[in-house]
């Protein structure tokens, strides 16, 4: 192959981490020519750090969809632990425990919600340098080419294409071009497509670092008799919520097996509310903020940081547009809200989702038409507006405790239906095994995040939305805008009759998404809930989970053999044949411009 020759790709993609590995993965596999840049090297420092669950059923979506299990591998705690890396922590809920300036932390103002259980969870807390790294030595043992520590420094578009010039690598021509790059884009610069400043009402900065010493909260804290929670609060990411602010913590070294010593922490403000003082260091200005709340103090005593600790400006961004004349921008390299709810892994994923087999497709067909690509466009855009939205009035609900024990539940049932939508498209394919089920989720009122595509879910968001904003402008108290919302969950018909989403002194109002409980709401959503609900949402799932429950412990229980098998005989013997199922060479299918049929079945499920 001449140099001319192996410098021509189908799509590039540039940067290297979770969200443009997993689509070089993806468009490897499905015989695309595929080159990945990635300016940093790996591993290499990242938050984004929490998932949720339409992450974790994003990328199970993403595995069944396109043939690729080992993305699927990436979705729960107990598969990338045995098959990926003891360095993260296990995400079983997530918990909000309120604080006041100088006084103790109060027992019975927290809250909790679960994150996914096994069979299809738990959620993961990412060590992103190690995910990261695996996702990028993914996309290549699959056939993609990479370049690590390698920056891209320009693009010029024509109508064939694209000519990408890298540092010290020279010219490279592709079709077409994917920015993946986060807040620094190179599109973004380049295309001048960064709106400045961004338009959403989430205005907040960030201060934040890896630490050892981080005690678990349940240690410091009134015991779970006081506080009622159902599960530990160092069990998943917890969140410290004041009045103008919150502070993440989330461990990666919660559960007995991980090897990681570390805890990511960090504080998030209210610019308007907490302006930067350039006088003061960003090491010293979280520790003030740390020093503010006595107990959460008292968790941060021993802790140390291992690297400097980063302070930023204002987080959001925001793009003019998403897709181009031969590119398109990962979501997250077009817009960023907040850290807060763990948003961006799940617009990423979806993002991916619908974008990979339109990129198959258009280079099957040889038609990059920008039209092709629109939905992106919409739904990007759509789910930022609506995470906007969340989180913005999260920050004023951190005003009062009560305030947020309301607004926190209509979360919750977007969470619900959000996620539901995705498991009743991955059931249908565990009865089919026809990957156009999945088309189903870009049609109404399945498209984009958190259910705001379906009316009656808009409708529920909508008035607690306008019940909030009335209380920021001073129009309404603080118990009226909690009246309106909690009137509007008990009028939606949208509340599993085993959720107590309606009764404030309930505040686990979702005990637990376990395989019982989870039975318990996909009977309630088949026979009792409203036509609306039974129609579209909890239709099937019963035998599907009891299925994956068989699966999930058979692959535990041979896990477990296995280990043990080896342990012994690495005990009596000397040699062994291991090198028979290890490594090996790439996996990928011919090339997709070459065998349209190879393609056909993943390209057609729009």
């Amino acid at each position: 192959m001449s140099n001319t020759e192996s410098r021509r790709y189908d799509v590039a993609i540039v940067g290297g981490g979770i969200g443009g590995s997993i689509l070089a993965t993806i468009l490897a596999r499905h015989g695309v020519r595929v080159v990945l840049f990635e300016g940093s090297g790996h591993p290499r420092f990242a938050i984004g750090e929490s998932t949720v669950p339409e992450t974790t059923l994003g990328l199970r979506i993403l595995a069944d969809r396109y043939d690729v299990p080992e993305i699927g591998d990436m979705a729960a705690y107990g598969s990338v632990r045995r098959k990926i890396t003891t360095s993260c922590g296990v995400k079983r809920n997530f918990s909000f425990v309120y604080h006041r300036e100088g006084e103790a932390f109060r027992a019975t103002e927290c809250t909790q919600f679960p994150a996914l259980s096994a069979p299809l969870g738990p959620d993961v807390h990412y060590f992103r340098q190690d995910i990261d790294a695996w996702a990028y030595q993914l996309a290549l043992s699959y056939g993609a080419d990479g370049f690590n520590h390698t920056f891209v420094t320009g693009v010029e578009f024509d109508s064939d294409g694209a000519t990408l010039t890298a540092a010290d690598r020279g010219e490279f021509r592709v079709r077409y071009v994917i920015d993946a790059g986060g807040m620094n884009s190179l599109l973004g610069k380049q295309l001048d497509l960064r709106v400045d400043p961004p338009t959403y009402q989430t205005r907040s900065r960030t201060i934040f670092s890896h630490f050892v010493g981080v005690e678990p909260f349940d240690r410091v804290a009134p015991p779970s008799s006081e506080h009622k929670m159902p599960q530990a609060l160092s069990q998943g990411t917890l969140h410290h919520l004041f009045e103008g602010g919150w502070v993440w913590v989330i461990p990666f070294d919660n559960h007995p097996h991980s090897t990681n010593r570390l805890c990511s922490v960090g504080i998030s403000l209210d610019l308007d509310r907490y302006p930067v003082h350039e006088d003061e260091s960003p090491e010293e200005e979280f520790w003030a903020h740390v020093n503010r709340f006595p107990t959460f103090a008292r968790q941060m005593r021993n802790a140390q940081a291992v690297r400097p600790v980063i302070r930023t400006g204002r987080v959001q961004f925001q793009s003019r547009k998403v897709v181009g004349d031969r590119w398109c921008l990962l979501p997250h390299a077009s817009d960023f809200i907040d850290p807060l709810t763990s948003s961006g892994l799940s617009i990423t994923a979806m993002g991916v989702n619908a974008l990979a087999h339109r990129l198959i497709d258009a280079v099957r067909t040889d038609d990059f038409a920008p039209e092709r690509f629109e939905y992106l466009e919409t739904w990007v855009k759509n789910s930022f507006a609506y995470y906007d939205k969340l989180v913005g009035y999260s920050y004023t609900a951190f005003d009062n405790f009560e305030l947020w024990n309301a607004w926190f539940r209509v979360w919750t049932i977007m969470t619900l239906y959000g996620s539901n939508g995705m498991m009743e498209a991955m059931f249908a394919f565990d009865r089919t095994k026809d990957p156009a089920v999945f088309a189903k989720l870009e049609e109404a009122p399945y498209r984009g995040v958190q259910a705001q595509d379906n009316p009656y879910c808009a409708d529920l968001f909508g008035k607690a939305c306008l019940a909030m904003q009335e209380y920021r402008d001073k129009e309404i108290t603080v118990d009226q805008a909690c009246e309106r919302i909690y009137t509007a969950l008990k009028q939606s018909g949208l509340v599993p009759s085993s959720w107590k989403q309606t009764d404030s002194t309930e505040r686990s109002p979702a005990t637990s998404l376990a395989l019982v409980p989870m039975i318990r709401v996909l009977a309630w959503g088949k026979f009792r809930s409203p036509e609306f609900v039974r129609g579209q949402y909890l239709e099937h799932g019963l035998t599907e989970m009891l299925s994956r429950t068989g699966t999930f412990y058979r692959e535990e229980l041979q896990k477990g053999a296995a280990m043990a098998f080896h342990a012994t005989r690495d005990l009596l013997l000397t040699g062994n044949r291991d090198w028979r199922k290890v490594g090996g060479g790439r996996r990928t299918l011919p090339a997709a411009s070459e065998t349209p049929n190879e393609t056909a079945s993943v390209a057609d499920a729009r």
